[in-house]
């Protein structure tokens, strides 16, 4: 008998942006689904804080230190790993059912 070649399904980011509004737009596809997350209002001052938190905790980063970081690409660094953390979130099957279908 033939065994079944299942491929793993993972999820795709496919594009995101900030609206006027200050939440941060999703669009993601898993398989041929896509689905779109909005973070709300707020979430880039959650960037800062838990990577000022980091940096200064546990690397012993000077306050200078880190906002130098922050202004010459660490803020783009630090946005890019949070939202490739969430995609992989819901590369997840339960958390990606969770999500709202595209409108």
């Amino acid at each position: 008998m033939l065994a079944l070649d299942k491929k793993k399904i993972s999820t795709k980011l496919i594009g995101f942006w900030e609206d006027a509004g200050g939440q941060l737009w999703l669009d993601m596809k898993r398989g041929s689904e896509e689905k779109k997350l909005v973070i709300g209002y707020g979430w880039l001052e959650d960037v800062w804080e838990s990577a000022q938190e980091y940096y200064m905790d546990n690397e012993g980063w000077s306050e200078k230190k880190f906002d130098n970081y922050w202004e010459n690409g660490g803020e783009d660094k630090e946005i890019d790993e949070y939202i490739a953390m969430t995609v992989d979130n819901y590369d997840e099957e339960s958390n990606w059912k969770d999500l709202e279908g595209v409108e």
